[in-house]
């Protein structure tokens, strides 16, 4: 037994890839079980397995003369003893070899059941520690079978499994058993136990069960992250996916920027003849990707967003519900639909517009008031942003009071000057009165500093001057002596 043992180790450690000291110390468990449950206690039991995995089993007993011989498991007589070793005396401790097959079946079966779980529960808290770091990630897979209802069992490494549910797969894909496959590591969730009740109402029965590897062919992050293997700029960050929608099978919809002014983030994006797009196009089975510039201005973006279709004007109808209409030629309202409205719907979400296509004829034909239309008109203009920034708030509105002069009408940066405002500091003399600390707080940098300070010193009242009675010559006040006749002055 001891032979079938070790190769058991031996199998465990190279096909389960378990540790060489994870199964040994399950070993000590499992033995140790079966002898408890076959004497009654663990206390005198003294497992060693060597680097041969040769297991040996010792019961320790304590020699005592026959008058005092009372416990068989514990203790051993002087005579029994002598037998086994020499120079034995009564009180020594010696080692008794046992053989695992004395012990009785019940035992060893029950104990076999407790290393199977303690390697189940070892197996699953490794499992679950090194996918959770991957979550997130594309990992590869591989197919392992089909179930009845359409969720699909992957291999995802080192003999673990994890599952494809049928709504996190494209329409446009199909599996086959043994197929290599990239899946978007979408959620790794924790062994737990739950309870089975039975269908006749008996006494249900709990179930470990295993972790659960959810995987995703039908993410938005799956094209994001197969961007940036694509994608150096994306991968290095200097170009950001500032949003991704889409509808798997259909159309993916993402709005990037750069962080540089020297790269055109979609150009950089799609790639040289669109070869970078083009491959994760491959990936996803054919399924279209627009690739659009991200524009703070709701007007530009809803324009770009609704690509393939030529958008020839928007309306912004209503900030409060962010409404919006679209103008299209009449050949272009299906593109800018799409199949079943899903092209629409996607600029939507990329947008958070609600988003209406209409041809012109369509929109002049509304019923909307004209307070309405003349704000859909101006709102249209490219410097949409920069018509509001035309019309600030006036010192009435912001409460400042009279005699003090406004940031913005002072020649400071206007971008400073905002900077500012958000700290609620919209003139020169509330910039003046702040402390040290105060203005620390702003974390501005030494420039802005230095061009706050010639703004305001040039705004700056000068200091207040008088006459000497005396010669005439102008004197500064706090001066008590005229610098030019000497008359001393005395200020009231």
């Amino acid at each position: 037994m001891s032979t079938d043992l070790s190769d058991a180790i031996r199998g465990m450690i190279e096909e389960k890839n378990y540790t060489r000291d994870m199964v040994v110390e399950t070993v000590r468990e499992f033995v140790k079980a079966a002898y408890k449950r076959r004497f009654g206690t663990d206390q005198n039991v003294e497992i060693s397995i060597s680097d041969d995995d040769e297991l040996t089993v010792c019961a320790r007993k304590v020699v005592v003369d026959e008058d005092h011989y009372f416990n068989e498991v514990t203790e051993i007589p002087l005579d029994e003893a002598e037998e086994l070793t020499e120079d034995v005396e009564v009180g020594d401790e010696v080692l008794i070899p046992l053989d695992l097959q004395t012990f009785d079946r019940g035992a060893v079966q029950s104990a076999k059941q407790r290393a199977q779980q303690t390697f189940k529960e070892v197996q699953n808290n490794r499992t679950y520690k090194e996918f959770k770091a991957k979550e997130g990630e594309i990992i590869l897979c591989y197919v392992n079978s089909v179930l009845p209802n359409g969720d699909i069992r992957l291999n995802v490494g080192g003999g673990v499994e994890g599952t494809l549910p049928s709504r996190n797969q494209s329409p446009r894909e199909s599996y086959e058993l043994g197929s290599e496959v990239k899946c978007y590591l979408e959620k790794v969730e924790n062994a737990e136990t739950e309870r089975e009740a039975s269908m006749n109402n008996q006494r249900g029965r709990r179930q470990k069960k295993d972790v659960r590897i959810i995987l995703s062919r039908t993410s938005p992050h799956l094209v994001e992250k197969l961007l940036a293997i694509q994608v150096p700029e994306i991968y290095d960050r200097e170009i950001e996916i500032v949003k991704t929608v889409r509808q798997a099978g259909m159309r993916t919809k993402l709005a990037v920027k750069a962080n540089s002014r020297d790269i055109d983030p979609v150009g950089a994006t799609v790639g040289l003849k669109g070869n970078r797009i083009q491959s994760v196009i491959t990936e996803i089975e054919g399924e279209k990707i627009d690739v659009i510039q991200w524009d703070d201005n709701p007007v530009n973006l809803i324009a770009a967003a609704l690509t393939p279709a030529r958008v020839e004007k928007v309306y912004l109808i209503d900030l409060a519900t962010r409404r919006a209409i679209a103008i299209v030629a009449q050949k272009d309202v299906g593109l800018a639909i799409g199949p079943k409205g899903s092209n629409v719907n996607l600029a939507n979400s990329l947008c958070d517009w609600m988003i209406e296509v209409m041809t012109q004829e369509q929109f002049d034909a509304l019923d909307l008031s004209q307070e309405a239309r003349e704000r859909a008109e101006s709102i249209f203009m490219d410097d949409y942003q920069a018509e509001e920034e035309e019309h600030p708030l006036s010192a009435e509105e912001l409460g400042v009071s009279e005699g003090e002069t406004l940031l913005s009408e002072l020649s400071i940066p206007a971008e400073l000057v905002k900077k500012l405002n958000f700290h609620d500091i919209y003139t020169a003399e509330e910039y003046i009165n702040l402390t040290d600390e105060e203005r620390s707080s702003l974390e501005l940098s030494q420039d802005e500093i230095d061009a706050i300070a010639d703004c305001i010193s040039v705004e700056e009242e000068p200091e207040d001057e008088f006459i000497c009675p005396k010669c005439g010559a102008t004197v500064q006040l706090g001066v008590n002596v005229c610098p030019n006749c000497g008359t001393e002055l005395e200020f009231v």
